[in-house]
């Protein structure tokens, strides 16, 4: 983008006060000059050294009218003052070349500096288009959280543009960033990147590609990079290195939001299929159960069976209505559902050659519905068996009252969590159980706590000794 200028102003940039007092000048100044030069001893060698000095500066500062009309003046004020007194052309072939030869020096002095001026305008007029270029590409880059970049084949040196962001974190003046900064690529993706710049400097073929780069505070940032051959210079590759995290972000979201939705269809869609078969099993218990000729332990059998299937339909039940709000939430007492989650599971980490061990168990009364109470137990409980190694495993569980909430949390001593995959814990489809997870535990759990107005968290850090892991749980008390 050019700034605009109009030619007069740019190569003759004189308003009409400067012009008038510039012709003013042009008739006075030399024969000032002329007048003072043989009245001084020192000037008496080069009598016109000021009145032509005196041409330049009328040019320079008032343009090429006042420059001429000085020129002319010193010549004809020269004849008449000094070639022959009293006579403003001299009659004579001598004066009238030495006259012809003064006018010559002016008018050659002139025009070179009228010459001058115009030719350190021009420049000054590109300097200035130049600069506007330049700042224009630096809050280009700015607001689009980029930075345009040259890079050399055969030096191997990559420049960056002025003012561009730092995609990277880091100054430009980095060692990282002399050449072709690969290591700051993420380990993942840095084998495609070489591939990708490999063939594009053997081809000579436009390249785009998307990586990611971890920042020196921990961050990770999504770039877009795109380069293509200099047609001037075949050795020289010109391109752009773009932040797309934020577009990134959105594009993870969307498609998260849509597997979730497709999952809520499925759900949904298998949670209606179960009912008429739960319904089904359920009568044929309640018949057998009827069976005075069945032993007391059978009927006991068929009774837990019946609950659980209740629970199990209760399930479904709530799947069918997990995006509407409920018209009950609670209050439950937490007591009985803790010993009955724990109860489930004790088998399941007997078998691992773990315990699970209740610390303390007071009875709160929570405004949660006790399904969502058990569906987080349960899912917390799992996990932690699930991280079990050995036969030293050991799940904690405690139950207290702070601030009007109940405080229960899950603690075990198994493999614990990597730090890179703590803040991603709760969300969906996100699992370290490779094939065996889902990845839908924990963010199910994180909905239904938010949801009845509590807070789940995940702590690593300053745990009893041995521990690993533990969930917190608060819900707020009725």
């Amino acid at each position: 983008m050019k700034p605009q200028f109009a030619p007069g102003d740019s190569l003759h940039p004189f308003t009409p006060l400067k012009q008038t007092l510039g012709y003013i000048a042009a008739i006075v100044l030399p024969c000032l000059f002329i007048i003072l030069s043989f009245r001084t001893h020192a000037l008496h060698s080069t009598p016109l050294a000021l009145s032509l000095a005196a041409v330049a500066l009328i040019t320079i500062v008032s343009g090429l009218g006042p420059g001429l009309t000085a020129a002319i003046w010193t010549a004809l004020f020269f004849n008449y003052e000094v070639a022959l007194p009293g006579h403003l052309l001299a009659p004579g072939a001598r004066e009238l070349s030495q006259t012809a030869a003064i006018l010559a020096v002016g008018l050659l002095i002139t025009f070179f500096f009228q010459r001058q001026y115009v030719i350190d305008n021009k420049l000054r007029v590109a300097l200035t288009s130049l600069q506007g270029q330049t700042d224009a590409l630096i809050e280009a880059q700015q607001a689009s959280g980029s930075v345009a970049w040259t890079f050399d084949i055969n030096s191997q040196q990559m420049r960056w543009a002025e003012g561009g962001a730092e995609i990277f974190g880091r100054p430009f003046d980095d060692p990282f960033m002399a050449g072709v900064p690969i290591e700051l690529v993420m380990e993942d993706d840095r084998a495609a990147v070489e591939n990708i710049f490999a063939h594009a400097f053997s081809t000579g073929s436009p390249f785009q590609l998307q990586f990611r780069s971890c920042w020196p505070n921990g961050e990770v940032h999504w770039l877009e990079s795109r380069g293509t051959l200099s047609r001037s210079d075949k050795k020289i590759w010109r391109g752009v290195t773009i932040d797309i995290t934020d577009r990134k972000n959105a594009e993870i979201a969307l498609i998260r939001s849509e597997k979730l939705a497709a999952i809520g269809r499925l759900s949904a869609t298998i949670a209606h299929e179960m009912n008429n078969p739960l319904e089904a099993v359920m009568n044929l218990l309640y018949l057998s159960s009827t069976d005075d000729t069945l032993a007391k332990e059978t009927k006991d059998y068929l009774t837990r069976a019946e609950e659980e299937l209740g629970r199990l339909a209760s399930i479904a039940r709530h799947t069918l209505t997990f995006a509407r709000p409920r018209s009950s939430n609670g209050p439950v007492h937490t007591a009985p559902v803790v010993e009955s989650v724990l109860a489930m599971f004790q088998p399941r980490c007997d078998s691992r050659g773990g315990e699970i061990r209740l610390l303390h168990n007071p009875d709160h009364c929570v405004v949660v519905p006790a399904d969502d109470l058990r569906q987080i137990l349960t899912n917390l409980v799992s996990n932690a068996c699930d991280a079990l190694t050995g036969d030293t495993g050991l799940v904690e569980v405690d139950v207290s009252a702070k601030e009007g909430f109940a405080v229960i949390e899950v603690r075990d001593n198994g493999v614990g969590i990597a730090p890179e995959n703590t803040a991603r814990i709760f969300d969906p489809f996100f699992t370290t159980k490779g094939d065996v997870g889902t990845g839908i535990g924990l963010w199910v759990t994180r909905e239904l706590v938010e949801k009845n107005g509590g807070n789940v968290s995940v702590h690593s850090d300053d745990l009893p000794p041995g521990f690993q892991t533990m969930f917190r749980v608060e819900l707020p008390c009725g």
